[in-house]
């Protein structure tokens, strides 16, 4: 299934493509406060966001993952981005977000993962989801337990390059 367009009260959630990367790049993925708790590293590059951005753009028919800018409707800035991957060690699809520090505390990131979610089960069919955050995060832990996810356990999570392990909350979610 193609990457679809979802929508919030609040939020555009569009495909992901690499004319973005300037404007990804300046808004989220060089700041190191936003990538602090996440599996990737800060970019230090815009070359880094094309890469990242290309590689989206080439999975948006993958039924494995699915990627969307955050658009505020409001001022048509795109503040963030989040998607589903399947996650193989799990067997099940998990979430993710990332947005600029200046769209934190607004309620965005609950809102844009609700749209996911409802993705994941009413047009994927998905009945269970697991997610995790690093234990320092409050911010996403206050996320994923009001979208409904019940905790299961403490563990470990590496980031993508192999550079960090962070000890993480893990969740689950019935659908």
């Amino acid at each position: 299934m193609i990457t679809p367009i979802l929508e919030t009260e609040r939020i555009l959630l569009r495909p992901l493509k690499a004319s973005d990367a300037e404007t990804v790049y300046q808004n989220w993925t060089s700041d190191p406060e936003v990538a602090r708790f996440v599996r990737w590293s800060v970019h230090t590059s815009k070359a880094d966001t094309i890469t990242w951005l290309t590689e989206v753009e080439a999975n948006i028919t993958s039924e494995k993952h699915y990627d969307w800018g955050f658009v505020c409707k409001e001022s048509n800035v795109l503040f963030g981005a989040g998607g589903l991957f399947y996650n193989e060690d799990h067997g099940m699809f998990e979430p993710g977000y990332g947005m600029m520090q200046a769209y934190w505390g607004r309620g965005l990131a609950t809102e844009a993962a609700k749209a996911m979610l409802d993705f994941a089960i009413d047009e994927l069919g998905e009945t269970k989801l697991f997610v995790c955050h690093a234990k320092e995060n409050l911010a996403s832990r206050k996320v994923i337990e009001k979208l409904g996810f019940i905790y299961q356990k403490d563990g470990t999570c590496e980031s993508y390059d192999g550079e960090r392990v962070m000890e993480n909350r893990e969740y689950l979610l019935y659908a």
